[in-house]
């Protein structure tokens, strides 16, 4: 479900060590169901933006800083 105006955000999870966009809307309907069925979850909210090519860019940086950090030059 997409409603005009929703955020975009940008999550992580370690276990399956990757990330996934979805609308704020979206996100919080899962996440609804997910403790109404005491399922548990690993995604972190990492970034959000009002559209996704915004997300995108904010993913690529954060990519970026994650590589310079694992290789010790952060």
């Amino acid at each position: 479900m997409e409603i005009k105006g929703d955020f975009f955000v940008l999550l992580h999870s370690k276990s399956q060590n990757g990330y996934l966009v979805d609308t704020m809307s979206g996100m919080v309907m899962k996440n609804m169901d997910a403790f109404i069925k005491k399922l548990p979850s690993d995604y972190y909210v990492i970034a959000m933006d009002d559209n996704r090519e915004g997300l995108e860019e904010k993913k690529q940086k954060l990519l970026k800083l994650q590589a310079l950090k694992n290789e010790g030059t952060l």
